[in-house]
């Protein structure tokens, strides 16, 4: 079975797509960090229709252990991100498209859990290194609704600018 999205020189066969981002951030970060730094590394699969967008499904685990002098005790935190981003390029392929992103994210640590909602908005472009294959840059800018973090005993918000670098492949 075949699934074609025209292009300007080619079909494309089944438009499903594997790969991963790297998410780099500037604003409120993990842990209520002002400053620069990777938020997480996702990997994804998803669809792309040359020429008309793409939609795409993540999921991210991480963890970070922290080592208290004073008590020789450590603290582990488990992360883990859901993310789903919908991308929409209706002046073709090989051309800046307009993206839209939400993320979940559940932090679980010794004092208490917290879950909290990203919502992006941003614009991105795919380079084409071969026909299975190709580079995504993005920037967006993130949302970060409020939530209560009883590691640090207060509730967080705010926002964020975020670029994130990635490969897709295409299986087929």
């Amino acid at each position: 079975m075949h699934f074609f999205a025209y292009t300007e020189t080619q079909a494309q066969n089944i438009p499903v797509i594997l790969g991963g981002v790297l998410e780099t951030g500037s604003g409120l970060l993990e842990g209520d960090n002002y400053g620069t730094g990777i938020v997480r590394i996702t990997p994804f699969a998803g669809v792309w229709l040359n020429g008309l967008g793409f939609a795409r499904l993540g999921f991210s685990v991480g963890s970070q252990e922290n080592k208290d002098s004073l008590e020789a005790v450590s603290k582990e935190f488990r992360r883990f991100d859901f993310s789903a981003q919908l991308g929409v390029s209706m002046i073709g392929a090989e051309r800046p498209y307009i993206a839209v992103s939400y993320i979940r994210s559940r932090e679980f640590a010794p004092l208490g859990d917290s879950n909290w909602n990203e919502w992006g908005l941003g614009i991105g472009h795919r380079f084409t290194l071969s026909p299975y294959a190709a580079i995504v840059i993005e920037a967006e800018h993130r949302w970060i609704m409020e939530h209560y973090d009883p590691v640090l005993n207060e509730n967080i918000s705010g926002t964020r600018l975020q670029m994130n670098f990635g490969l897709v492949v295409y299986p087929y």
